[in-house]
């Protein structure tokens, strides 16, 4: 993989000038990651500013007591907020990235990315502007945890994930982490709906019987 190939997915990277295009292709070192491989774990130290090419990780943060919560999911074209708030801060990581596939990335290391913030206002604004985008999404969770009834949030998941089809195989857990529960909480949370005829459950799948329905509990929260 070249560094002029991996920069088709950075837009922004692209538009940086000859010369710090060809000092990125120098500092920047490829990976490619198996799946379900941990990137960082909460404690570790920050040394490397991540750039996925393709695939996707999964930034999820686990409670004293082993509750989890989804945060994030750092696709192609994108940065990670953490790493980011680490290298400036110089703090070790508070949650844990895992590769959800094959992962295609390049890093820098944390003298070649403070090298370019300095010096290279296209690159800055990139850093900065994913910082932004990506805080403001984080915010968005948390009011969403906070101020928003778990039902509405699980009907609303259930049809994120099959938009157009009735099954979708999913796992309890799986659920808990995407809306930050325990998997206590969302197993009665379908069995309620299972019980109103809504969905049916099987072994690591749930078929959605009555997307009205599903729609009509989202639309209660308004």
């Amino acid at each position: 993989m070249s560094t002029s190939d991996w920069l088709e997915n950075f837009p922004d990277l692209r538009r940086l000038s000859a010369e710090e295009q060809q000092y990125l292709t120098v500092a920047a070192s490829s990976l490619v990651l198996p799946p379900d491989q941990i990137l960082f774990t909460a404690g570790s130290l920050c040394q490397q500013y991540l750039l996925v090419v393709d695939g996707c990780v999964r930034v999820q943060q686990i409670s004293r007591s082993g509750r989890e919560i989804l945060l994030y999911r750092i696709g192609p074209g994108e940065s990670c907020i953490l790493t980011t708030a680490c290298l400036f801060s110089e703090r070790p990581y508070p949650a844990m990235g895992i590769t959800e596939g094959p992962v295609v990335a390049v890093t820098l290391s944390q003298a070649e990315f403070s090298q370019l913030v300095g010096c290279s206002e296209g690159f800055r604004r990139f850093v900065f502007r994913s910082y932004g985008e990506r805080l403001a999404e984080l915010l968005m969770l948390i009011e969403t945890v906070v101020f928003t009834r778990l039902d509405v949030r699980l009907a609303r998941r259930l049809l994120e994930l099959a938009p157009y089809q009735a099954e979708l195989c999913v796992t309890h857990q799986k659920l808990a982490l995407e809306l930050g529960s325990a998997r206590e909480v969302i197993s009665r949370a379908l069995k309620n709906f299972a019980d109103q005829g809504w969905i049916e459950q099987h072994p690591r799948q749930i078929v959605i019987r009555d997307r009205a329905a599903l729609k009509r509990v989202i639309q209660s929260e308004d």
